[in-house]
């Protein structure tokens, strides 16, 4: 099962989301658009996993995390991930704070305890779009773009199996991990 761990958003990240994707479509960006229900913050990439694996890792986890503080992060801007000078990744910026980090090193660690292995710096952010084709002179373009902070609570985090179909990742929640103690498995 192809597989992820993410925080949710709330609706207010998720309309921004779409206003800003609509603004950069009318301004001649072409992307792999993610749909408003699927807008996230993604903690971990795990890939392709044994569904049995994927129970205990959850479950683990879910107990790693029992009791962490509830937080919030903030929402504030739109940037990008380019290669080559150009756009790759557009995204809705997040404003790290301690909390946030900390529930990833957490998380993290149980992880690495499974026999999991990450290179990347984590670098949180909101994905809206992966890049096919832009306009020349593209990056005033993203970087003009402005909405109000918004501030999004957090107390759990969530697993979810992720499935490619042609008209797009199909997203389902498996495990939710909530800081208050409990693990809820989805059917």
């Amino acid at each position: 099962m192809r597989t992820f761990i993410a925080i949710d958003v709330n609706d207010a990240v998720r309309d921004v989301s779409q206003q800003v994707i609509e603004k950069l479509m009318r301004r001649g960006f072409k992307a792999s658009w993610v749909s408003r229900e699927n807008v996230h913050l993604t903690l971990f990439f795990l890939g392709e996993v044994d569904p049995k694996r994927i129970d205990q890792v959850a479950e683990h986890i879910s107990h790693r995390i029992r009791g962490f503080p509830s937080f919030s992060f903030v929402v504030e801007k739109v940037g990008y991930f380019a290669r080559n000078n150009q756009p790759r990744v557009i995204w809705l910026g997040v404003r790290a704070n301690q909390f946030l980090y900390k529930l990833y090193e957490e998380t993290k660690a149980e992880l690495v305890k499974h026999n999991f292995s990450f290179e990347e710096k984590f670098s949180p952010h909101i994905t809206i779009g992966r890049v096919k084709d832009f306009p020349p002179a593209w990056q005033p373009l993203v970087e003009d773009i402005t909405y109000d902070p918004i501030v999004v609570a957090v107390d759990r985090i969530v697993v979810y199996s992720s499935t490619l179909t042609p008209s797009g990742s199909i997203y389902r929640k498996v495990y939710e991990c909530l800081f208050e103690g409990g693990l809820i498995k989805h059917g």
